[in-house]
């Protein structure tokens, strides 16, 4: 009888790991040891575009958990582009405050890319780019946002989470839901249920 392969998650996202719990998906959770500050810093000096380098962020956290183990390692990473400029995850309320403001009324996408490895190499990629415009937002009501979320948002590059009260900020979403989040879920779902790890 063949073995069902173990599925391992490297990335400490809780919204990732929620969306795969969701789905009724069992799996592990391993931190990848990945410096992206020099990944970033590669890819810019290589002139790769955004996709480019969200992609090789991917593959370099699958690729670092997948080297010790022969499981299923998925990796995904996300980066959002506004005006051509690429944001990563606030550093305090005050950058998040900035970066709504900033926004307010116009579009931005959110680049999501997930990579998944076996037996040391990356054999499934995948590439999201919802687009999401904001409201226009007065400061008062950004303020008002902030207060109400929390600092738990400044574990989402937007500074918002959809999930929760930061869908009130929003007036359009183009784009699959779950890459909004960071992980697209039927992606991973059909790659590991031909990976033989999943049932149905």
């Amino acid at each position: 009888m063949t073995q069902t392969p173990q599925i391992i998650l490297a990335s400490g996202s809780a919204i990732r790991a929620d969306i795969l719990r969701g789905a009724g998906v069992s799996f592990a959770i391993a931190k990848p040891d990945v410096d992206e500050t020099i990944i970033k810093s590669e890819a810019a000096e290589a002139d790769k575009t955004l996709e480019q380098m969200a992609m090789m962020l991917a593959e370099a956290k699958a690729l670092d958990v997948a080297k010790t183990t022969n499981a299923i390692v998925i990796g995904a990473d996300q980066i959002l582009e506004f005006e051509g400029r690429a944001f990563d995850k606030p550093q305090n309320m005050d950058e998040a405050r900035a970066r709504l403001i900033e926004m307010a009324g116009a579009a931005h996408t959110l680049i999501n890319a997930v990579a998944i490895a076996r037996n040391g190499r990356i054999t499934w990629r995948n590439l999201e780019r919802p687009r999401l415009r904001l409201r226009a937002l007065s400061e008062t009501e950004v303020d008002a946002y902030l207060a109400a979320a929390g600092p738990e948002i400044l574990t989402s590059v937007g500074a918002y989470q959809i999930e929760g009260v930061g869908a009130r900020l929003f007036e359009t979403i183009e784009g699959d839901h779950f890459s909004v989040l960071g992980l697209c879920l039927f992606p991973v779902l059909d790659c590991l249920r031909r990976e033989g790890a999943l049932a149905f």
